[in-house]
C-alpha cells in the first residue's frame, strides 16, 4: 500500500557544533542552489511515467525510530522524482513476528526497484532471498540505506549484493566531514567536495569471520558473524570519512588516515545497487533538504532514471 506524507519543512537540519556553524552555514547555502537545480529534475521527471519502488522496515534485531519517518519521506519526494512508493510498514510489526510472506518473484516483478532499511536475519525462505537478489541480478534496482547493512547475515549473496556488511556503529550526533570521491554520480553531485553531517555512521567488515579469529569481523552490538568482507575492488566510493576534518575525538575505532566509507554503488549483474550509512536520525528525514538529495539521487540511479 502506498502512505502520503505531510510536505517537509523548509529549513535545513542545523548542525550542532559550533566549531562547523560558520563553516557549514556557508557550506549549506552553496549546496541549497545546486540542490534546488536537482528539485527542478525532480518536477520535469514527475511528469513522466513513474517507476514503482518497494520500500522495506522490517527490523528484526533493532527497531530505529526513524524507520516511519522514512516511509513517509519517501514516498513524499517519489512524487516529484519521479517514482512511485509501496510499503508495507514492516517497522510497525514485532521482531518475533515480521511477516514478509507476500515475497515473491512474482510480487517484485510489478516493480522497479527495492529499498531496504531493515536489519536482522529476516524471515525470508530460500525461495524468497533467491527471488530478490535474482530481481536485481536480472535488471531490478536495489537501494540499502542505514540498517540495511545489519540484514541477512546468513546470505552472503545479500551481502555481495549491498556491498558490505556492519561491525560497529560510530558515535551519534557527532559533527563527521565526509569526502565526497564522485563529484558527478546523482547521489553525490549536490555535494561539492566535502559534506559536514550529524549522523550516525558505520564501520564494515573487512574480511569473512574466522573460527582462528573469533572476534574479529562480528557484528559487535549482536554477534552475527560476518560472511564477507567490504571491498573497494567490487564497489565504486561515493562518501568516505574525512579524517583530517573530522574531530577524532572519542570516535572509537576510527583513526587519522584510515579508510571508511560511508556510501557506493555498483552494478550487480543487469541491475543496480546503491548504499548509504546515512539516515539514522529521525529529523534528517523531514529538515534536511541536502540529506534528501543525496538519497534521491542514489534511488534514481537505482532505478535508471539518471546515469552517473
Amino acid at each position: 500500500m502506498t502512505v502520503l506524507a505531510p510536505p517537509l519543512p523548509r529549513s535545513p537540519a542545523m548542525i550542532k557544533n559550533r566549531k562547523y556553524s560558520l563553516a557549514s552555514t556557508l557550506w549549506i547555502s552553496c549546496v541549497l542552489a545546486v540542490a534546488g537545480a536537482a528539485l527542478l529534475g525532480e518536477r520535469a521527471a514527475a511528469q513522466q511515467q513513474p517507476s514503482r519502488l518497494l520500500f522495506l522496515t522490517h527490523a528484526g534485531l533493532y527497531k530505529h525510530t526513524s524507520l516511519g519517518p522514512a516511509e513517509l519521506a519517501v514516498t513524499s519526494w517519489g512524487q516529484r522524482a519521479g517514482f512511485e512508493v509501496t510499503t508495507l510498514q514492516g517497522y510497525q510489526q514485532d521482531a518475533e513476528s515480521l511477516d514478509l510472506s507476500i515475497i515473491s518473484a512474482d510480487y517484485l516483478a510489478q516493480f522497479d526497484g527495492v529499498m531496504m532499511m531493515t536489519n536482522g536475519n529476516l524471515p525470508l525462505t530460500d525461495s524468497q532471498k533467491s527471488a530478490l537478489i535474482n530481481f536485481v541480478n536480472d535488471g531490478g534496482g536495489f537501494v540499502g540505506v542505514h540498517c540495511a547493512a545489519l540484514t541477512l547475515y546468513n546470505t552472503p549473496e545479500f551481502g555481495e549484493m549491498l556491498g558490505g556488511y556492519f561491525r560497529q556503529a560510530i558515535q551519534q550526533n557527532h559533527v563527521f566531514v565526509l569526502n565526497v570521491e564522485d563529484t558527478n554520480h546523482p547521489a553525490t553531485r549536490m555535494l561539492g567536495d566535502s559534506w559536514p553531517i550529524v549522523d550516525e555512521l558505520y564501520l564494515y567488515g573487512t574480511a569473512p569471520w574466522r573460527a582462528d579469529r573469533p572476534e574479529e569481523n562480528v557484528d559487535v552490538l549482536f554477534g552475527n558473524q560476518i560472511p564477507i568482507g567490504f571491498s573497494r575492488d567490487r564497489v565504486h566510493v561515493l562518501l568516505s570519512i574525512d579524517t583530517g576534518k573530522t574531530d577524532l575525538g572519542g570516535l572509537d575505532g576510527v583513526q587519522a588516515g584510515g579508510d571508511y566509507p560511508q556510501s557506493w554503488y555498483q552494478d550487480f549483474g543487469e541491475g543496480r545497487s546503491f548504499y548509504t550509512s546515512l539516515g539514522h536520525r529521525d529529523d534528517i528525514w523531514s529538515n534536511d533538504p541536502v540529506f534528501r538529495a543525496h538519497v534521491t539521487g542514489g534511488i534514481r540511479w537505482a532505478l535508471g532514471l539518471e546515469e552517473g
